[in-house]
């Protein structure tokens, strides 16, 4: 008995001694003993029924330019890597999504909507680890991938599969929208998801950004029931057709017009082609009735075609041709204009310049309360006299810069300080508290991000510059501001290049900076006002006396 019980014992001590061993090698590698990144292909097609992966979307959206969507709404499915905000307050979500949780590539979801494209309700709606997929514009602002703000809702979540898709929409006709929509307060949207079935009736606009306006009966009678306002094409459709059966999805709005006339509408629609009709699309073809400038806003007709012609002011965008069409006091908004024959971002080619009398056709509408004309159709252009280029302050001996003090002004801006690419962010407004002259530009504080005033596009040679102005705080805090240019090509900009912060008070200080370039290159000046941080202290500041000298 005692030699069994001392076999076991010895057996024991034995096996203790090998598991303490540590430096024992292990016979093979162990699955997974490397911490090597996890590589994902790109997948899926964009559809509902076959979503991208993360990676999939990043690849789809390599080649947008800023400025540009992806021509259709599109789904998409990730991990929830980190939330930025879960707002019930105003109804939308901000948070990157991955193809799995540990992704170091992930995509920039901004203020979408919730399930059923409904607002979000509760700050636990979007958390982290959630499988969420995604439906809606896809855009590149300002070199940034991201959902277009609001324009994008979840259509489905799980989170431990507790969670399912979006509730349907609920099933309507056209004569149940307008009673819906009538019991809605003006200007009030529904919060369900409707889907009505109906006729196309009439199709008044032309084709933007992958978009079209139309009406819907419940019978092809000519009836004009629900406006689709700006609905999407369907992929392979070119264009809606009159006498097409439909069905349209989306929320219910409540219209008032100008003549207190109630428009049952569906704005940005989602539409399925149930049968094609046989009819051409009733396009405007440049008929249209001209009024003045101020006629067409009293009239916020967003039905008729009308023809506008006024002066050219304040260029924001070259590519796709927006900026503001004056006539007197009136103003309004061009948001993309069109060449003749329909063709978008070939505004270039039309040879319009700030101050030229351009004459038009479009369709009244508005963005967040303000007027303006989505994709305007090009007629004429006569050739100004330059108003707005700050001709009347042009450079003095060696400054390169016109209207530098900033007394010439139009619509509200001063001359030559607005770029038509994106280096420009800041609100701007005149001051009369001047370093010289009369005028000083004052530069609006931002809350979140930084502000900055530029100069227009200008073309420099290589070689080394001075850009100089003098800057004043308008608080009795001191503050900040930051020299510097930023390449421009193709009307998108480069990587920005900054000097030193400079402290400024509530007396004029000279800011100087001095650069190089190591060759010719057009750029804008720029003046950034910080936001606020640990370093630099949020206020409105003043700018005045700007030069730019070649050394």
């Amino acid at each position: 008995m005692k030699k069994i019980f001392y076999s076991i014992m010895a057996l024991a001590i034995a096996a203790m001694t090998f598991q303490s061993c540590e430096d024992v090698p292990m016979p093979y590698d162990m699955p997974g003993s490397e911490d090597k990144p996890t590589v994902v292909e790109p997948a899926g097609t964009g559809t509902k029924d076959d979503p991208y992966n993360i990676a999939g979307i990043l690849e789809a959206t390599e080649s947008l330019n800023s400025g540009e969507n992806l021509p259709e709404k599109v789904y998409f499915k990730g991990v929830v890597t980190s939330v930025k905000e879960c707002s019930p307050s105003y109804g939308n979500a901000t948070f990157y999504l991955g193809d799995d949780i540990e992704s170091s590539k992930t995509f920039y979801v901004y203020q979408c909507l919730g399930l059923g494209n409904k607002n979000i309700t509760s700050e636990d709606e979007v958390q982290v680890g959630d499988t969420i997929t995604i439906y809606g514009t896809v855009t590149n602002y300002n070199g940034t991938i991201e959902t277009a703000k609001k324009e994008a809702y979840i259509y489905e979540s799980s989170r431990g599969g507790s969670s399912g898709p979006a509730e349907e929409a609920i099933e309507i006709t056209c004569a149940k929208a307008i009673e819906l929509c009538n019991a809605l307060a003006d200007g009030a949207s529904s919060t369900e998801t409707y889907s009505i079935t109906g006729y196309i009736t009439d199709v008044y606009s032309t084709i933007s950004y992958n978009q079209q306006s139309f009406w819907l009966s419940d019978n092809n009678d000519g009836q004009k029931m629900v406006q689709a306002y700006w609905a999407n094409l369907p992929q392979g459709v070119e264009a809606f057709t009159k006498g097409s059966k439909v069905k349209i999805t989306g929320k219910l709005l409540k219209f008032v017009n100008s003549s207190n006339e109630v428009i049952t509408e569906v704005k940005n629609a989602d539409v399925e082609i149930i049968e094609q009709g046989s009819s051409t699309p009733d396009i405007p073809t440049g008929d249209a009735k001209h009024i003045t400038i101020s006629e067409f806003l009293s009239k916020k007709d967003i039905q008729t075609t009308y023809e506008l012609t006024g002066t050219v002011k304040n260029i924001a965008n070259t590519t796709y041709g927006n900026f503001d069409l004056v006539e007197g006091d009136a103003k309004i908004y061009i948001y993309g204009l069109l060449d003749k024959d329909g063709n978008t971002k070939n505004f270039a080619s039309l040879g319009i310049s700030e101050g030229d009398e351009v004459t038009l056709t479009g369709v009244y509408s508005e963005y967040n309360g303000s007027p303006q004309i989505k994709n305007a159709q090009f007629v004429s252009v006569k050739k100004g006299s330059g108003g707005g280029t700050g001709e009347n302050n042009p450079p003095t001996g060696d400054n390169l810069l016109s209207n530098g003090g900033f007394e010439s002004w139009t619509g509200g801006l001063p001359d030559n300080w607005k770029s038509t690419s994106t280096a420009s962010s800041a609100t701007l407004s005149q001051s009369t508290d001047a370093h010289g002259g009369s005028y000083s530009v004052c530069v609006k504080t931002g809350d979140k991000y930084n502000k900055r005033i530029a100069y227009k596009e200008t073309e420099l040679k290589a070689g080394t510059y001075v850009f100089t102005f003098y800057a004043k705080a308008t608080t009795s805090e001191t503050c900040q501001v930051r020299p510097g240019y930023v390449p421009v090509e193709g009307g998108s900009v480069g990587n920005y290049v900054y000097g030193d912060y400079a402290s400024i008070t509530t007396g004029w200080t000279l800011v100087t900076y001095e650069f190089t370039l190591e060759k010719d290159a057009t750029v804008c000046l720029v003046v950034m006002n910080p936001k606020g941080s640990s370093y630099a202290t949020a206020q409105d500041v003043l700018i005045d006396d700007a030069k730019l000298v070649k050394k």
